[in-house]
């Protein structure tokens, strides 16, 4: 079954933007039942799902040498790193379909196959911190060198392909509305609202950093380059 969410059924996002230490991103997830899933191109014909550690070992990876690593990275070895955390959250695997690659010629790829939800999922991928020529700071352009942390974001709405995506349902009532909802009071936990000073002004952007984090993350090139702090 395929779905359109969010903006394709006309309600948006919820979102929650943070930057959390490596270990409290584990930790996020203790003792919760869900899984790692890729649902944005093309898996290996044998692909399950995507284990755990392969996650958090990739968060590691992002955090220690993009976000707060010394050594500029080419932009591809920042994508290698970066796809490994752009990922999907389930609440269980029953509720993921697959379906076949068909090539050109008609036949079905042997090699891949497409990883289709049958209800909502909670998406991971990076935010982005802007200084822009005004000296006004955005959270919401798209800047590779200004990737400061994560953001999950779930659909609010969505439309179903089985009726031509013409009915909209609200996604509350979904078991991965209520995860979105714990993995949101776990961050709040042990983070709190930022605050980003440039020169004399002091900004209140809408992310959420934990102190750990907090010690940490001005060593950020970005951040170093534009003069901004975070706190």
């Amino acid at each position: 079954m395929s779905y359109f969410g969010g903006l394709g059924a006309g309600k948006g996002w919820s979102t929650f933007s943070f930057i959390l230490t490596p270990a409290e991103f584990e930790l996020l997830f203790k003792d919760l039942q869900f899984n790692f899933v890729i649902d944005n191109e093309r898996v290996e014909i044998d692909y399950q799902q995507t284990e755990r550690s392969i996650v958090f070992n990739g968060y590691k990876q992002f955090f220690e040498q993009i976000l707060t690593g010394k050594k500029k990275l080419s932009e591809k070895a920042k994508w290698e790193i970066e796809s490994l955390i752009r990922i999907s959250i389930i609440d269980d695997l029953k509720k993921i379909e697959f379906d076949d690659i068909i090539g050109k010629k008609g036949l079905v790829s042997k090699d891949y196959k497409l990883v289709k939800p049958t209800e909502p999922v909670i998406n991971i991928g990076p935010f982005y911190i802007t200084l822009t020529g005004n000296e006004k700071l955005s959270t919401t352009f798209f800047n590779t060198d200004g990737i400061i942390g994560l953001q999950l974001s779930y659909p609010k709405a969505v439309s179903w392909k089985t009726d031509n995506f013409e009915t909209v349902q609200d996604t509350k009532s979904f078991p991965a509305s209520q995860l979105f909802e714990v993995l949101v009071k776990r961050i709040k936990s042990v983070a709190h609202k930022a605050k980003v000073t440039f020169n004399t002004t002091t900004f209140n952007p809408n992310f959420w950093i934990s102190n750990e984090a907090a010690a940490v993350i001005n060593k950020n090139q970005y951040l170093i380059s534009t003069q901004l702090t975070i706190a």
